[in-house]
């Protein structure tokens, strides 16, 4: 019986590590849908599109909510540096079921939140959403009349966009695109921030199949995405400009030192031993104080081994990156493999220092 009972065991562990080992496959694949399955959008953050950095929470804005307590999603450690915070949207979406226009919700707002809405408008507000990871941004409204010289607002009119339309793509069964875009039509006038806005907050869905893109590579449109500024991209052509302008500016003044020490050492080797005891010039004034004993002699190791530590950790980011150690495309990856590095090169800072 004992035999049996182990036995028993051991063939429940392996149909445990089997079920484990088809979920992660299945995970590792992309998530795979059937007609009519509920799919979640998740609302993220909202914030100034000049200033990506500064970001508040999605229902920091008074948007609609769902009834009782919202869920709020699992953030790993490189999303909480982001500024990421993830909750569930209201939004009931199922798999391949086209939407022309469905209401959300009704809500009056008072002149306290529609005060909110039209200094984020202000502000250039844009809001961001993901569908099975995939981010989508969209702005919430828009000034109309605004002196862009002078920058008045005192006549310019302020428009929430309170429709929302999200175009997903499918290959078979796998969610590979999302988009969400505004409807300039259905816009709401909230210049008058003293009185109740009526505001009927709703969306529409449609369903677009992509053959051509596969789920590994849904990530590719968004190598060149340009929604958010230029100045905050990355322009890998300035950065090997830059680099091959310090190599070259290294190399001749490398030269120019070589150069001198050369006339230096020529022309001592010229003069007398006499001669060369009465007068010193050129590097040689200053070789006492290469080597003399610095004052602040563990701060000076400490900022040696931090900056050493900081190099190698940079080498070793773009190694892995460049590698495929992990996906820069996922959400804070970069910012959590920058810790780990620098944690574990700390070892290089200490025997430097030393």
């Amino acid at each position: 019986p004992h035999r049996i009972v182990t036995a028993a065991r051991t063939m429940a562990g392996l149909r445990a590590l089997l079920a484990l080992t088809l979920t992660a496959a299945a995970a590792a694949g992309g998530m795979h849908y059937k007609p009519h399955d509920p799919v979640f959008i998740i609302s993220n953050k909202v914030g100034p599109f000049n200033n990506p950095s500064e970001t508040y929470q999605y229902y920091s804005l008074p948007f609609c909510r769902t009834a009782g307590k919202q869920k709020r999603h699992h953030h790993e450690l490189g999303e909480y540096l982001v500024g990421d915070r993830k909750i569930t949207s209201p939004y009931q979406v199922s798999f391949l079921d086209n939407v022309q226009w469905f209401l959300l919700c009704e809500k009056t707002l008072q002149p306290d939140e529609v005060k909110s809405f039209a200094d984020a408008i202000e502000d250039d507000y844009y809001f961001e959403m993901f569908l099975e990871d995939l981010p989508m941004w969209g702005y919430i409204g828009e000034v109309e009349g605004e002196d862009l010289l002078l920058g008045h607002l005192e006549t310019a009119r302020r428009y929430l966009y309170p429709h929302l339309h999200f175009s997903i793509g499918y290959n078979v069964d796998q969610i590979v695109s999302v988009n969400v875009s505004t409807n300039p039509q259905r816009k709401v006038d909230i210049t008058d921030d003293l009185m109740e806005t009526d505001v009927s907050f709703s969306y529409s869905v449609e369903w677009v199949p992509k053959p051509e893109l596969t789920w590994e590579n849904r990530m590719s449109r968004y190598h060149d995405s340009r929604f958010l500024p230029g100045t905050f991209e990355i322009h890998w052509l300035s950065i090997i400009n830059s680099f091959v302008l310090v190599l070259l500016l290294t190399a001749f003044l490398t030269i120019i030192l070589m150069r001198v020490l050369k006339n230096d050492f020529t022309r001592y080797m010229d003069v007398e031993e006499d001669e060369m005891g009465e007068e010193e010039s050129g590097w040689k004034l200053i070789h006492g104080d290469v080597f003399r004993f610095p004052n602040q002699t563990n701060l000076f190791a400490a900022l040696v081994g931090a900056g050493g530590q900081l190099c190698c950790t940079t080498f070793l980011l773009l190694l892995c990156a460049i590698t495929g150690f992990f996906r820069p495309t996922k959400r804070g990856a970069i910012l959590t493999a920058m810790i780990v590095l620098y944690a574990l090169t700390s070892f290089i800072g200490g025997v430097t220092s030393a």
